[in-house]
């Protein structure tokens, strides 16, 4: 692939990326068969109104230690979206202040974790978008390597290195990299079907009827 052509591929991508931002994490879910790739309710924002939209950066730490995510802050591209796993190893707080400050400085554009944070206070007031299984006080060690850039299971989804990191208030969805065109396209028809549904509830039609659901009526 030449130069100008991967220069453009890049641009493609980054213009739908900024597309998909646009919806509620909710929506592209259901443009999405089966919800195979909405990651657990236990993936939670620490704030409500934080939202992140960009690639998956993965990391696969070891369970009690953190060396992997200083890793991959330091090899992070701006926009990125650092996503990781801990073998579900929930007792320490692998993400604070520090690594929220370094990350905001690489313009990393958020953080998912399977996992524990800390600080919780700091990162808020930083503004910096952590979706999080809990919360834990404890430190995490920084010895012993993980992965970097490897196919990994978060909140019971597989996030494959690339692929599209869209989360908000109502959780987690990951969106396929190969796909990502498809579903901003499916996310767009999904927000006039819901605008034109909106318009008829106004009206007073009712969603039993809007949703042909009379025939499961209890006679």
């Amino acid at each position: 692939m030449t130069g100008v052509k991967r220069m453009a591929e890049q641009e493609t991508i980054t213009s739908l990326i900024d597309q998909l931002a646009q919806f509620d994490a909710a929506i592209v879910s259901d443009c999405l068969a089966g919800n195979e790739q909405a990651m657990s309710a236990a993936i939670k924002p620490l704030v409500r109104n934080f939202k992140i939209c960009g690639p998956a950066l993965t990391v696969k730490c070891q369970p009690g230690d953190n060396l992997m995510l200083h890793l991959a802050v330091a090899q992070a591209k701006p926009g990125d979206v650092l996503v990781a796993t801990t073998n579900q190893h929930y007792e320490a707080g692998y993400w604070g202040e520090i690594l929220t400050i370094a990350a905001k400085e690489r313009g990393i554009s958020g953080f998912v974790i399977d996992g524990s944070v800390r600080d919780i206070e700091q990162i808020i007031d930083l503004e910096f978008p952590v979706f999080t299984h809990s919360v834990s006080i404890k430190k995490a060690e920084k010895k012993t390597v993980g992965k970097l850039q490897a196919p990994i299971i978060v909140g019971g989804v597989t996030v494959n290195p690339g692929d599209i990191i869209l989360a908000d208030a109502s959780g987690v969805v990951v969106v396929p990299a190969n796909r990502l065109k498809e579903i901003v396209r499916a996310a767009e028809e999904k927000v006039e079907f819901e605008k034109n549904v909106i318009a008829k509830l106004k009206q007073g039609q009712l969603t039993a009827d809007l949703f042909d659901l009379r025939k499961y009526e209890i006679q």
